[in-house]
């Protein structure tokens, strides 16, 4: 369980900068308002991640990759945190 949730995570972390990339191309191509950013992020991460599952011969295992994108989606629009950040001293 643990290695599943480790290469999940590590999905969503490799997904969080192409997410947050496609959703400034969008953006500057399409003058898209602030409102409608997280949801962008939201749908581009599930798809890229379903697109990974299917890609990989994970269909089996296409829900766990979706929350994987769902994640990497709320990353890139700022909603989330994947890394920890160090404590303050």
């Amino acid at each position: 369980m643990e290695n599943e949730l480790l290469q999940l995570t590590v999905i969503a972390v490799v997904l969080a900068p192409i997410t947050a990339a496609l959703v400034q191309a969008i953006k500057s191509a399409t003058g898209l308002d602030a409102k409608k950013n997280t949801l962008v992020s939201l749908l581009i991460g599930i798809v890229l991640a379903g697109l990974w599952a299917l890609t990989f011969g994970h269909v089996d295992q296409i829900g766990p990759y979706l929350m994987a994108g769902l994640l990497s989606g709320l990353s890139a629009s700022g909603l989330y945190d994947l890394t920890k950040k160090g404590e303050e001293q």
